[in-house]
């Protein structure tokens, strides 16, 4: 791939010398002009050249981590949205009993649910602990305040909604209830 962009660059080169009335060949041997100056052009487009390919590198990096970026913040935007999926499969699943007229519903749930956890884990989304922990507000959107005198002052209570953490950036703070003393 190197060789085919210096061949086009070296035919760009090759072309603005021929249009600008230079001859590439005389004037990179260092022959004399009729004046009897000698010309210094071969040094002239070996920079022009190192700079279109310094600038052409440049071009590639930017490209790669903006390309980067922009696969980040999609699936940022994607996970958001399985998370609501997730957050019906943890509802159901509090909720529906494992007995025997709906066990296999269960199972079925269940199963789906634990897809979902080995996809977060395959793409580095984990859950945010967050019962029994002390309130974080980078972490955890307090719902409100529940009186406890067994638990710490200003430690999680009951969590509501779990949070998640994408790369380790917050994907969405856990909604909880924390301890008042």
């Amino acid at each position: 791939m190197t060789n085919n962009i210096h061949k086009k660059i070296k035919a760009v080169l090759e072309s603005s010398v021929s249009n600008s009335g230079f001859d590439l060949k005389n004037e990179s041997s260092g022959q004399r002009e009729p004046d009897g100056e000698k010309t210094d052009t071969s040094s002239f487009w070996k920079d022009k050249y190192l700079h279109l390919l310094a600038d052409l590198e440049n071009t590639k990096k930017r490209l790669a981590r903006s390309s980067a970026l922009e696969i980040e913040y999609q699936n940022i935007e994607l996970f958001k949205e399985m998370l609501q999926v997730a957050d019906g499969l943890n509802l159901i699943l509090e909720h529906v009993s494992c007995e025997d007229d709906s066990r296999n519903i269960f199972q079925g749930i269940k199963g789906v649910k634990n897809i979902f956890d080995k996809l977060f884990i395959k793409y580095d989304v984990e859950t945010i602990d967050a019962l029994g922990a002390v309130f974080d507000p980078n972490l955890h959107e307090a719902l409100g305040m529940v009186r406890n005198p067994e638990a710490i002052h200003h430690t999680v209570v009951r969590v509501e909604k779990k949070g998640y953490l994408y790369h380790g950036k917050l994907l969405r703070p856990a909604q909880v209830m924390v301890a008042s003393g």
